[in-house]
């Protein structure tokens, strides 16, 4: 292995591992949970798919939920990478027994194909020498009638990658080359037109697994080949700093730019800051995530984001996090610290329950709504593969360093031990706004020790050995630049500061962040049905009904003056607000406190807001009257989201999915089809709403329930906000407990409709 890049290798303004160890705190509570529940998981079991695909006998049944359903494999993978950086963090043996059982699992599979391939993906095999000959139908969520294979198998690739980066494993590297050597016989023969149709269907970040690999390897080839992975429909807009997002799927988008980061290559580089820019800028909310239904919706209408529970997933945040550490080790810029920040406090610690340790896909930025929680060996969503590997890796972003100069960055319990320097940092910013820092050295020497001055804080008192001075509001950070001998102590009394963060567009709708932590208020724990995913499907979806609207109290001010009564100690506040659903305002006072610490409860981020109770009331019952029309809705479809329709038994032949801004449809020269299912058998309704003119069907073209061929009771012509005009068709169908199949066919030589939304629902009463 000399001749390549060693393992544990150390980006420029990080420390070796094993400098930095985390002491206490949520960080710390995080990487226990993520160590029990990699524990609970059986390796063998994340190992049967690949053992079927190489046509191994099975010594364990397979996982449940989506690891048999299509994206087999796709979790052992993240469990590769969340062993590797467990052992990194902890230096543990039973991880490393876990370790090392993957890691033979998978040579006997992979010696057993002999090609080099290596993965659980359904028919995977076969799917290489398919495209080897070009055979490729692509669409974004399918390849050659697969789910997302190539973003399955590169959970393993960049798995092997991990085990050899961060846990020394010789013969991960080995494996992992020899996989990519597979791959490039199958690239070889493929022109970059059909590369480029290939990268149609999610991929994950194939191009930043590339990159990494040529690094540690040195091959040019493999550069050239993380380059062909460069999906232009992504890259040239960002290219010419253009935000083309609107309607894209977000957990497609940002692994593709995490690896336009690590590339190196100026032009990738300029992108992916063009991509973090507006991401962070223009598309997060308060607590650092983005995104709803899995999608980037319109920049300018962020009401998806406040009225649909499928609000940030945790995938975009766990990428958002991997790009913006890239960014940290070529620059010393605030802001990426502060994001991160921002986002690990209050999104990605939240996505995983503090005692269970069950992980969160999405998070519900509507009011009064509630997250679902994995339970383990049943829920095999992506964001659980995510969740393994994501909590264990937060120690780096505590501190950086400018060549010999450290500085100290997030205020959390943890000790840096590094190059003579001990820098111990001791705080818990939700009881007190006073962080301690001992700074020993073992032999006396000068050097520049900076700690970071937040942007959320109006400047602060430092005292060293108890000499004080004031620090101003906005420096950035302090440099004390000494003769460090013995200990030092550091203290910072930070004194925060109470902002109000509306939404990115600016819309009536503001959440309350004190210090680093946005403030939420409990709203209950009744109908929190499916609360923890289990059984038939683990639904990853909230169940409960939703509250309405118009119940969400009111802020009727122009800032925090008069309407926070911020607590003496911590980040508790109490907000006094105005419910609107009478005759009159009625005052009601609400006890505020770290979104972060609600679990198992429903809660409210974000409250609608204005100078007096007429327009936030004329605007909740607005939204409750757009969406009284689907509260006979029992199932519904949403075409173009991949989860949606994966969750609906989607099936399909010459199908494809098309958008325009944020409006997202499907239609197909051949057919598709979904399964809806009842919540009780009986009469029901099919709702069917295809756009106008984009396209219309063909002659010939027809709708089958239950195999067929059906004639609507009822059409009407409507505008819809963020689709347009479409044609509304009401089917009558009787439905059985198992579902009823819907089915678009296109006429000969023609197309089907382009098809925004399918509904079952209850009769009217």
């Amino acid at each position: 292995m000399a001749a390549f890049q060693r393992c544990n290798s150390t980006p420029a303004r990080s420390f070796p591992r094993g400098s930095v160890a985390l002491t206490g705190g949520p960080l710390l509570a995080a990487l226990d949970r993520s160590i029990a529940t990699a524990l609970a998981h059986d390796p063998q079991r994340f190992l049967a798919p690949y053992r079927r695909e190489a046509g191994l006998p099975a010594v364990a049944e397979s996982y449940g939920d989506w690891e048999s359903r299509g994206l087999d494999g796709h979790i052992g993978g993240h469990y590769l990478s969340a062993l590797s950086h467990l052992y990194a963090a902890t230096g543990r043996e039973d991880i490393l027994e876990r370790l090392r059982a993957m890691l033979d699992g998978l040579q006997e599979c992979q010696d057993a194909v002999g090609t080099g391939y290596l993965g659980g993906t359904p028919r995977g095999v076969a799917l290489g020498e398919e495209l080897r000959e070009g055979r490729i139908d692509a669409e974004p969520f399918a390849l050659n009638g697969r789910w997302v294979p190539m973003y399955n198998l590169h959970k393993v690739f960049n798995g092997l990658i991990d085990a050899y980066d961060a846990a020394c494993q010789d013969d991960a590297l080995t494996m992992a080359i020899a996989w990519a050597d597979w791959w490039m016989g199958i690239s070889a023969q493929l022109s970059d037109a059909q590369i480029e149709q290939i990268l149609t269907a999610e991929f994950g970040g194939m191009n930043d697994a590339f990159f990494r690999l040529a690094t540690i390897t040195g091959r040019e080839d493999l550069v050239a080949e993380a380059r062909r992975w460069s999906h232009r429909l992504l890259l040239d807009p960002l290219i010419a700093g253009e935000d083309r997002l609107n309607g894209l799927h977000a957990n497609t988008q940002v692994p593709k730019v995490v690896g336009y980061a690590r590339s190196g290559a100026p032009d990738l580089v300029d992108a992916a800051h063009v991509f973090w820019d507006e991401v962070v800028g223009d598309r997060t909310v308060s607590i650092g995530g983005h995104g709803v239904r899995e999608h980037f919706h319109a920049l300018d209408d962020f009401r998806p984001m406040i009225l649909d529970p499928m609000g940030p997933e945790s995938c975009n945040t766990f990428g958002m996090l991997a790009l913006t550490d890239l960014f940290r080790q070529d620059s010393s810029r605030l802001d990426l610290v502060e994001y991160a920040e921002r986002a690990i406090l209050n999104h990605a610690l939240t996505a995983q329950h503090p005692e269970h340790g069950g992980f969160v896909y999405f998070s519900p930025m509507r009011p009064a709504h509630y997250r679902v929680y994995s339970s383990h060996g049943e829920s095999m969503w992506c964001c659980v593969g995510s969740g393994l590997e994501g909590h264990c890796r937060y120690d780096r972003f505590l501190f950086s360093r400018d060549g010999d100069s450290p500085r100290v960055e997030m205020f959390e319990p943890a000790v840096l031990d590094w190059d003579g320097l001990r820098v111990e940092v001791r705080a818990d910013l939700t009881r007190e706004w006073r962080v301690e820092i001992d700074v020993a050295a073992e032999a006396p020497h000068r050097r520049p020790v900076r700690v970071r001055i937040p942007d959320w804080t109006d400047g602060a008192v430092l005292a060293v050995d108890g000499e004080t001075e004031d620090v101003a509001p906005g420096v950035g950070e302090v440099a004390l630049d000494r003769v460090w001998e013995g200990t030092t102590r550091l203290v910072l009394e930070l004194r925060p500061r109470l902002t109000i963060e509306r939404l990115p567009d600016g819309s009536p709708w503001a959440s309350f962040r004190y210090g680093p932590f946005v403030l939420a208020h409990r709203d209950g724990a009744d109908d929190l049905e499916g609360m923890i995913a289990t059984g038939d499907g683990a639904p990853h979806l909230a169940l409960g009904p939703k509250r309405r609207m118009i119940e969400t109290p009111a802020v009727l001010a122009n800032g925090p003056d008069g309407v926070l009564e911020l607590a003496a100690q911590g980040a508790t506040a109490t907000l006094t607000a105005w419910r609107l659903d009478g005759d009159e305002p009625v005052e009601v006072t609400l006890a505020l406190e770290p979104y972060a610490g609600i679990h198992d409860e429903r809660c409210t981020v974000y409250f609608p807001v204005g100078e007096s109770a007429e327009e936030p009331r004329e605007m909740l019952r607005r939204l409750d009257l757009d969406e009284q029309e689907d509260a006979d809705v029992v199932d519904l479809v949403a075409p173009g989201e991949q989860q949606s329709e994966m969750d609906h038994g989607y099936v399909s032949e010459a199908s494809r999915i098309e958008w325009i801004y944020a409006a997202r449809w499907r239609m197909a020269e051949g057919w598709f089809s979904y399964v809806l299912k009842p919540r009780t058998p009986g009469a029901h309704v099919v709702r069917i709403r295809t756009l106008v003119d984009r396209p219309d069907g063909t002659e010939g073209a027809v709708v089958r329930l239950a195999g067929e061929v059906a004639t609507p009771v009822a059409t009407e012509q409507r505008n819809i906000p963020l689709y347009g005009d479409i044609v509304e068709a009401l089917y009558a169908v009787d439905v059985p407990a198992e579902g009823v199949e819907v089915r678009f066919e296109a006429g000969s030589g023609g197309a089907t409709a382009g098809v925004v939304a399918v509904a079952l629902m209850t009769p009217a009463s």
